[in-house]
């Protein structure tokens, strides 16, 4: 009922707007930024609005993340050309962007065109790594990103720890807003409960879920599995789903093939594939079932480019607490010791002593999986995510839910 009151105030305000939305597709690149924008555009349509959208398609053959290739030139340019037929007859102009060279180049050309047109031009950095991309720029294309960026309405960031990925743009106080990510899938979070311990004839139950990028930690979190079962007689099962994928700031040296067979090789070379199982991705009942029985959330992250991390806020919304790192946004997500555990990167000690931790009280567990629940609820459901973010699209502060 709250939803449904919310969409329909909503859609009695934003009638009269011509808004183009422009933001990446989840056909061909499923991640958090693509599934946001999904969501985004379903949050339009619940209210029966149709804006007019442009998916920025990434064709590319490569696996890595980041990468130029001609491909993406083409796939950019295309994007372009639709931007620049339909902005004329739009009012707002809302896009996720970029913090690679190409990418920033195209997002450049739209932002300018939007700016010429006089609309009002709202962008969205949904990662945490447009400041690390500004600083390893000439000083010349420095200023081509602050006046472009100069350009924008708003800019939209995830949180407060978020802020300084901007700190360069004229004017920043009076243009950045911080919105936090919001559930994005249809995930049945009503069967979601308070967790307890599993009984001493179970097995713990590991999960990570999100590519599996080595910034992303999966090898530190591999290696603390083998050490807690081997050094430390813990029975546990930890699944590992996701994509094997590389960026541009990862080990030149590696290639996805030869990723996949080191993950494996020591998994068989400890004797545990009975214990530690790689899923792929994994999406709809099965999704639902691994975030229901997992025991901890783990994501040992130090990737460049991360911001709030999606997959955090679905474990938070199953009631599972999370084991991850001071990185980015993400200790907005997680409370050390109330709803699970930060660690340092880099580290699989870090890793086993938060667990040994978090199963040595079981009361102590249930409070951390309780207070996951109520920090989702508070912070990172659907509604409250999109009710920001339509509302500032809308120009409309006074939608009550």
């Amino acid at each position: 009922m709250i939803a449904s009151n919310f969409f329909l105030s909503l859609s009695l305000n934003i009638m009269n707007e011509n808004i183009l939305l422009i933001g990446y597709s989840s056909q061909n690149m499923a991640s958090g930024v693509s599934l946001s924008f999904d969501s985004l555009i379903d949050g339009f349509k619940l209210i029966d609005y149709q804006p007019e959208v442009i998916y920025i398609v990434d064709s590319r053959k490569s696996a890595t993340y980041g990468s130029f290739s001609l491909t993406r030139v083409k796939d950019s340019l295309k994007a372009i050309f639709e931007a620049l037929q339909k902005i004329p007859n739009q009012e707002v102009i809302y896009m996720t962007i970029s913090s690679s060279k190409l990418g920033f180049i195209r997002d450049m050309m739209i932002i300018w065109f939007a700016w010429f047109f006089k609309k009002r031009v709202i962008l969205h950095l949904h990662g945490g790594g447009y400041k690390d991309f500004y600083l390893g720029q000439s000083s010349l294309f420095q200023k081509l990103i602050r006046s472009t960026l100069a350009k924008s309405t708003h800019i939209v960031v995830l949180g407060e720890l978020l802020r300084d990925q901007f700190y360069f743009v004229p004017d920043i106080d009076g243009k950045i807003k911080f919105i936090p990510n919001g559930l994005t899938t249809n995930l049945n979070t009503n069967l979601a409960k308070v967790k307890s311990l599993p009984s001493t004839d179970q097995c713990l139950r590991l999960l990570y879920l999100s590519n599996l990028i080595p910034s992303k930690g999966y090898l530190i979190l591999l290696d603390a599995c083998i050490k807690l079962i081997k050094n430390h007689g813990i029975r546990l099962i930890c699944d590992f789903c996701g994509d094997f994928s590389l960026t541009v700031v990862d080990d030149k040296s590696l290639d996805v093939k030869k990723q996949k067979e080191d993950f494996f090789f020591k998994i068989k070379q400890a004797g545990l594939e009975d214990y530690i199982i790689y899923h792929g991705r994994v999406s709809g009942e099965k999704k639902e079932k691994m975030l229901r029985e997992a025991n901890f959330f783990v994501l040992p992250t130090f990737y460049s480019w991360e911001g709030q991390p999606l997959s955090i806020i679905e474990a938070l919304a199953f009631g599972t607490p999370i084991i991850s790192t001071y990185h980015k946004g993400i200790p907005e997500q997680v409370k050390d010791e109330y709803n699970g555990y930060l660690i340092k990167t880099n580290d699989p000690q870090e890793i086993i002593d938060a667990i040994l931790k978090g199963i040595k009280s079981p009361d102590n567990y249930s409070t951390l999986s309780k207070n996951a629940i109520k920090h989702f609820q508070d912070h990172f459901t659907r509604e409250v995510h999109l009710k920001r973010l339509i509302s500032l699209i809308c120009e409309d502060d006074n939608i009550k839910i």
